[in-house]
């Protein structure tokens, strides 16, 4: 296998690792123009209605 095929196969598994792992943890992923990627826990739809429900 030449140098480029395994550079492309472990990006792939990376990439594949970093995606089921941010898919799991409902983590998002924002980066906006001029500052660093923020990470950050989404809340689960439920605590939002039920926040939005109590609050409004």
């Amino acid at each position: 296998m030449s140098k480029v095929e395994e550079v492309k196969e472990m990006l792939t598994d990376t990439v594949a690792k970093i995606y089921t792992t941010i898919k799991d943890n409902s983590i998002e992923v924002t980066k906006e123009k001029g500052q660093a990627p923020r990470v950050r826990n989404v809340r689960p739809t439920r605590h939002t209605i039920k926040w939005k429900a109590k609050n409004h």
